[in-house]
């Protein structure tokens, strides 16, 4: 076993390939110490194979920790996208196809309706072609939100046709049925190292370009979940999708593999309309934000330290363009401390949270330790807009929040 100086030193080396444009709250702080175990995971990964590669971790505005047991445990944070070159890691990382679908309604059913509908869903599953998906709408941060138009920004006439005042839905959701396969896809394929932080699992060549297509299905069934659930609550010739994109998935971008997050590709078209739109929501029971994705992540709005760093380590191309437009705000953790950093002992990893009025201090080591609120607006949106990662087209008013 690797002594607990060394531990130290290797978790220190693998912050240097992590870059932020997050609040430096606790949460974030939180995230980017576990995020720092899967980097010297990946990072010993390569060495082991003698390639001189690693990975680039970068944290978007709502850089967070997960509620994901096997995510956390694995030392993976949220509210950013990880990029690799050759190899990726789904085992590592689990991806699930999760994502926002919002849609326009015409005719919006009486509640005693409603319900008998969200109980079928619920009993039957969801009607997806020839199948029936897994209802998932009670499951952690999971809704469905009925909305009503707040306002449409100014200079964006465009989506006047789209965006009509009256109704609409945000429902989030994921895909249920390959979770397993989508994380630990077909075991013998997977190129295995034993770290100090534990196993690590690549796929590459035939394997990967294989897995990537799979992803591409489930992803394309995830969606139509989605909009499958909109339809079946409020009838097919009632609903018009404005937006359905994901935020949690494996792709191929700027000749890396990248696995997103919580952040959303905001240069992709996300919905059947083709609209480059995507909602913001940081709970059910909270303004409900649209933007119109850009390209980002804007040199003006790096700091020097970022710039030459990645210079130096040869990411500035794929900084340059990592789209980082976040799908909400991600979870607070309901504590005083304001600093969190690594304790290493007997080969363990623990994590100290510091700095309260009173001076006490807290230890944890693992997710189910942790009590989580959800990130204001005010906390978030103006550092989207501050950072040009989109721009915000209209905003919602939730009038009634589902959680069936």
């Amino acid at each position: 076993m690797k002594s607990d100086s060394i531990l130290t030193k290797l978790l220190k080396e693998a912050r240097k390939e992590l870059y932020s444009w997050a609040t430096n709250d606790l949460t974030c702080q939180l995230a980017k110490e576990v995020m720092s175990i899967g980097l010297a995971k990946i990072k010993l990964f390569f060495q082991e194979l003698g390639l001189d590669s690693s990975a680039i971790v970068t944290f978007g505005p709502d850089g967070s920790v997960t509620r994901n047991i096997a995510r956390f445990n694995e030392g993976v944070g949220y509210g950013c996208v990880v990029a690799t070159k050759d190899y990726i890691f789904p085992s590592l990382l689990h991806p699930n196809g999760c994502g926002f679908g919002l849609y326009r309604i015409d005719n919006m059913p009486l509640l005693p309706e409603l319900i008998r509908k969200l109980n079928k869903l619920k009993k039957e599953g969801v009607p997806i072609g020839n199948q029936q998906g897994k209802w998932d709408v009670w499951k952690s941060n999971h809704f469905i939100d009925i909305l009503r138009l707040d306002g449409v920004s100014p200079n964006y006439s465009q989506y006047n046709e789209w965006l009509s005042q009256g109704n609409y839905v945000l429902i989030h959701s994921s895909q249920q049925v390959q979770t397993e396969r989508l994380s630990h896809w077909n075991e013998k394929e997977f190129i295995k190292v034993d770290t100090p932080f534990g196993t690590i699992g690549g796929l590459t060549d035939e394997s990967l370009k294989e897995y990537l297509r799979f992803f591409q299905k489930v992803e394309v069934y995830s969606k139509k979940k989605r909009t499958s659930i909109a339809t079946e609550l409020f009838g097919e010739h009632n609903i018009n999708c404005i937006a359905n994109p994901t935020h949690q998935g494996y792709y191929q971008e700027n000749n890396y593999y990248v696995m997103r997050l919580g952040l959303y590709n905001s240069i992709n078209q996300s919905g059947e309309k083709n609209l480059p739109l995507f909602p913001l929501a940081f709970n059910g029971y909270s303004f409900i934000y649209l933007y119109e994705g850009q390209t980002n992540i804007k040199k003006q709005h790096w700091t020097n330290n970022q710039y030459q760093r990645a210079k130096n380590m040869g990411h500035f191309d794929f900084l340059k363009q990592a789209n980082l437009l976040p799908h909400g705000g991600g979870y607070s953790l309901i504590y005083p401390f304001s600093t969190v950093r690594s304790v290493v002992l007997d080969g363990v990893i623990y994590f100290e949270l510091t700095d309260a009025p009173m001076e006490s201090q807290m230890i944890i080591q693992n997710i189910e330790a942790l009590e989580y609120g959800y990130r204001d607006p005010t906390e978030i949106l103006p550092l989207v807009d501050r950072l040009e990662l989109g721009k915000r087209v209209a905003r919602f008013v939730p009038t009634r929040v589902i959680k069936f």
